[in-house]
């Protein structure tokens, strides 16, 4: 105020205080709580209206505070309450669950595994089973249509060469003998089955007391149903066979009693042919013992008993 008496309008405020006074509230509105700053403090108060007027006489009596519900404590600066419904509420289970899911896991994969291998062994056993079935019918019908019996087998004579003088003390002490077996093939009774001998895998032996002496192979041929065929089946030694004295001692006894005895033993693979289908080989075994007069090619069998084996189950003797 000047002394004339004038009232002057105050000078504005400097620069400088007027950055001091932004930097102050810049500072203040930079605190923690927002409320604290002089440029935004707000405070409301609730108008209070005055009691009622009272009869005269009367005097307002005491009253007893309600009590007020508690109220949550506000978050502290810095945090944030979140509310999620119940219902999608996730939780992280513990390590050991994990553990677990993968056992049961690793178990209910390796019982399904076993599953699976027990149902197909059961399908394989079912497969094996029906087939069995179905094979046996076949064979009924087979054994029903076509009644198979087992051929007859017998040698008529074997001629005896090579063993001339094996009692003779001075005949030379190595022998090779040979045999020449007569065999007839009776398959008579078959009148709807052929056979059909296969001579690559037959073998035809004739032995003395348990002892070889010569080898050969049966004739490869078919034999038509009903018929009865009558073949030369020949065994030669491989190498000159020396006997003992007392084995050569015990020929020569029984060539003056007219009956050496001799094992003639046949293999041969054979075929059955059903209405001109061939069954798988098989093999039949025939196994005679036989004595003969001479030892010589003019031999004449004197006694013969043949045994015939056949792995077919349904060839009838």
């Amino acid at each position: 105020m000047m002394s004339d008496g004038r009232v002057h309008p105050s000078a504005p405020p400097s620069s400088s205080d007027f950055s001091g006074e932004m930097n102050h509230s810049a500072s203040a509105y930079s605190s923690s709580d927002p409320s604290s700053s002089p440029l935004y403090s707000f405070h409301f108060e609730k108008p209070v209206h005055p009691p009622p007027a009272l009869p005269h006489g009367k005097q307002q009596q005491p009253r007893h505070p309600q009590p007020q519900p508690q109220k949550p404590a506000p978050p502290q600066p810095g945090t944030y309450v979140v509310q999620v419904p119940k219902d999608k509420v996730f939780r992280v289970p513990p390590p050991e669950n994990a553990r677990l899911f993968q056992h049961y896991t690793r178990r209910a994969k390796r019982r399904g595994a076993g599953c699976s291998c027990l149902r197909a062994c059961l399908y394989l056993l079912l497969a094996l089973l029906c087939l069995a079935i179905l094979l046996a019918v076949a064979v009924g019908v087979v054994y029903a249509v076509y009644q198979p019996r087992q051929p007859a087998y017998s040698v008529v004579s074997l001629a005896v060469s090579g063993l001339a003088g094996v009692g003779n003390a001075s005949a030379p002490g190595a022998f090779s003998p040979g045999f020449e077996a007569t065999i007839r093939a009776d398959n008579g009774r078959n009148g709807k089955v052929g056979v059909q001998y296969d001579g690559a895998g037959s073998r035809v032996a004739v032995s003395y007391e348990g002892a070889g002496l010569a080898q050969g192979k049966w004739p490869a041929f078919y034999q038509a149903p009903g018929n009865v065929t009558v073949f030369v089946a020949k065994a030669k030694a491989g190498a000159g066979i020396r006997f003992s004295q007392s084995v050569r001692g015990q020929m020569a006894a029984a060539e003056r009693l007219r009956s050496v005895p001799f094992d003639v033993d046949v293999e041969v693979p054979v075929r059955l042919e059903l209405g001109g289908v061939k069954t798988w080989a098989v093999k039949v075994t025939v196994r005679c013992a036989m004595s003969v007069d001479i030892l010589a090619a003019n031999a004449k069998v004197v006694s013969r008993s043949c045994d015939v084996k056949v792995p077919f189950l349904f060839w009838r003797s």
